[in-house]
């Protein structure tokens, strides 16, 4: 469980003709991770090829994008969602499911161009009809913005072919936004004397079908001599004027223009009724074929994707992939059953260190959920530890002891709870989410015993209410603490999260050692512990720093003073800055050009002062002062606790303050402190938690970046 499951690699050699049966074997076996043979060429001496993507996956490519399209035209709208408390609720197999349940739908064979056949002919049913419908829509906008003018015209008295060019006048009609009104008139009278006309009236939102707009219309109708055209048509270009354009075909009298048009609007909203009631009957008696229809096609395409990956001869396909070892005898089994006995399967152990294997987690079920935070920082590489396990343990620890409060942490907890079993309709995610959250919250009532607090209210609370406002906090809410309560022994509190934060800094050396060890690297095992003892070198510096009385302070006894400052701080600095430097030499060994027998040239005085000087950087700045501020970050455990019994005691005593008023003010203000402390300082604990783990333990042990463990499904 501290490991990846152990991996073996799979080369599967078969007829080229056999390869679609064993892709779709692969795919019911459900447990090897196909990967490129690219990876794989040396190996092979160039007896294969890599494929090349062929007409096929082009060819399905394109019709799954067409597919996708016509779904999500034919989709239901958001009426079709549901609501926040049906979602939270309802089981996630009846959320947003619609009409269309999944069921199965068994297809003996995949024939590509009969699906293209049938789906192209949908497709250019549904697609006209879609033309249609956008075409009949727009023309029904228009002729109803063409109604409104000629209502705006009977109101005026004038009829349509009044509108336009005659012997003497220009009459333009149209709409503009009614604060440019007094603007036009103005302009016009300056720049034709006088000589023009201009009528309005408002547009309400009624005639405009409820159009929203940033700000009021008019409709106007203005005249003016045609000496003037040029200069009023600028004037209504800037004054954002929307010239109104009257069809041939529309009757002379205005009383029969209105008419004709309001005719012509039924019309066109029957025609769009309908059209839409064609569409939306394909929509029920096909879009469950379109589905089916994407799906055999993502199967086909998932096929051409994966041949892209294989090697290839003139008759034979080479498959590389990975599978878990325990998965080995079934894999082989069924491939075997598959081609007839005519493939060739060889199974070979890679190395831990070999970072093309995937990694895949094995861990169980409660503490699953935290494999997202060791995947937040990077997937463990193959040769990695797993560090799921000790994650799921410290990490609520750590996080209880920043969120100390029985009261609150119940709250965390119970959320969680809702998580897991009461919201039925949130994402698997989510609900996975719902453990950590139910651990964190335990952990988080476990230290509010140890601390001593209960929704804030605790002995130090109940003196800082009394010698403030000289009241009493009911004994029976008050716990005695089963340890200490922090904000009184902050100097001890600090000395125990020092404490905690060497042992988890050091459990993360350990297992660098180990992985060291499994990598047969023996100078880094040493390194490592040698870092360990610094490690608890610099916490001996730290607790003599900030005063603790260690026996031979109290004795006065320099002597051993300076000899435990000598075991504990000089010599692994000194044996750190010693490894270093041989570390360095290695390279330099290493170096040799064994192929001729000739040397690279040796270094010279002044590399040699670098490597002195690298050494002196690593072993004093990247290892023992590293370790005081990676120990000292740890205070921020303390920083949390403190801050959280600082923010509800606020609430307290302005809930106590208020009770002068009312009690229900008091209750009011007591429950939105709770509320506000609960979700600031959880979040605040949950990221600082997370940086904890990120950077003061997992750079002791963990690289990450290694690939997943993602077996082949073509659905």
């Amino acid at each position: 469980m501290l490991k990846p499951v152990e991996m073996r690699e799979l080369r599967i050699v078969t007829m080229n003709d056999l390869v679609d049966g064993v892709i779709k074997r692969i795919d019911a076996l459900g447990s090897v991770h196909l990967t490129d043979i690219k990876e794989f060429l040396g190996d092979w001496e160039g007896l294969i090829e890599p494929s090349k993507a062929d007409a096929i996956l082009m060819k399905t490519s394109e019709l799954l994008a067409r597919i996708d399209n016509l779904i999500a035209l034919l989709r239901p709208g958001e009426g079709a969602k549901k609501s926040l408390m049906e979602t939270l609720f309802k089981a996630p197999e009846e959320v947003g499911q619609g009409q269309w349940q999944a069921e199965k739908i068994n297809v003996e064979e995949i024939r590509l161009d009969e699906v293209e056949k049938d789906f192209g002919a949908l497709e250019h049913t549904i697609t006209a009809l879609i033309d249609k419908n956008e075409r009949l829509s727009e023309e029904l906008s228009t002729t109803k913005e063409l109604l409104v003018a000629l209502k705006a015209l009977g109101d005026f008295g004038v009829n349509p072919d009044f509108v336009g060019e005659h012997e003497f006048i220009s009459v333009y009609a149209g709409k503009l936004p009614i604060g440019n009104l007094d603007e036009l008139k103005t302009t016009l009278d300056t720049i034709t004397g006088g000589n023009h006309l201009v009528v309005s009236k408002q547009i309400t939102e009624s005639e405009t079908e409820g159009e929203k707009t940033p700000f009021a219309l008019a409709f106007a109708l203005i005249a003016a001599l045609k000496t003037d055209k040029e200069e009023v048509e600028r004037v209504l270009t800037r004054l954002d004027f929307d010239s109104q354009v009257f069809p041939e075909h529309i009757p002379d009298s205005i009383n029969d223009a209105i008419q004709d048009t309001a005719a012509r609007i039924q019309r066109l909203d029957r025609d769009i009724k309908e059209n839409e009631s064609e569409i939306e009957g394909i929509r029920e008696t096909k879009f469950k074929d379109l589905l089916v229809m994407q799906e055999l096609v993502q199967i086909e395409e998932s096929k051409a994707k994966a041949k892209v990956l294989f090697g290839k001869s003139e008759h034979v396909r080479v498959i590389e992939g990975w599978t878990p070892k325990q998965e080995v005898e079934r894999i082989i089994e069924g491939i075997n059953e598959e081609t007839g006995g005519f493939s060739v399967i060889e199974v070979i152990e890679p190395k831990r260190e070999d970072v093309r294997v995937p990694s895949l987690l094995n861990n169980p079920r409660i503490i699953k959920p935290f494999e997202s935070v060791i995947k937040m920082y990077g997937h463990p590489l193959y040769k990695d530890i797993d560090p799921t396990l000790i994650t799921a343990i410290m990490f609520p620890i750590l996080f209880g002891l920043m969120f100390p409060d029985m009261g609150h942490g119940l709250i965390i907890l119970l959320l969680g709870l809702a998580l897991m079993f009461a919201f039925k309709g949130l994402d698997k995610e989510i609900r996975s989410a719902g453990i950590i959250i139910v651990l964190c919250g335990l952990c988080a009532v476990i230290a509010g015993a140890l601390f001593g607090e209960f929704f804030g209210f605790s002995h130090y609370a109940s003196e800082l209410i009394h010698n403030s406002l000289g009241m009493h906090i009911p004994h029976w809410l008050l716990l005695d603490p089963l340890w200490f309560e922090p904000i009184p022994n902050v100097e001890f509190m600090f000395i125990v999260v020092m404490l905690i934060g060497t042992l988890h800094m050091g459990l993360g050396l350990f297992l660098g050692v180990a992985n060291n060890m499994s990598e047969r690297d023996y100078l880094e095992v040493i390194r490592g512990f040698v870092k360990l003892w610094c490690l608890f070198g610099a916490l001996y510096f730290l607790l003599l720093l900030f005063g603790f009385h260690f026996t031979e302070l109290q004795d006065n006894n320099t002597m051993l003073l300076l000899r435990n400052m000598a075991i504990f701080l000089l010599l692994p600095i000194l044996s750190l800055f010693v490894l270093k430097i041989i570390a360095e030499l290695r390279h330099e060994v290493g170096g040799e050009d064994h192929s001729n027998g000739e040397k690279k040239e040796k270094r010279g005085p002044m590399e040699y002062l670098i490597i002195l000087i690298d050494g002196v950087i690593d072993a004093v700045l990247e290892n023992f002062f590293r370790f005081l501020a990676n120990i000292v970050s740890y205070g921020r455990i303390l920083a949390l606790a403190l801050c959280h019994a600082a923010l509800i005691e606020v609430f307290l005593l302005l809930s106590f303050m208020c009770f002068g008023i009312h009690v229900a003010i008091a209750t009011v203000v007591f429950l939105a402190g709770t509320v506000v402390v609960i979700i600031l300082e959880a979040i605040m604990a949950g990221i600082h938690t997370i940086r904890l783990h990120f950077y003061e333990w997992f750079t002791k042990f963990y690289e990450g970046g290694g690939v997943e463990f993602s077996p082949f499904k073509l659905r």
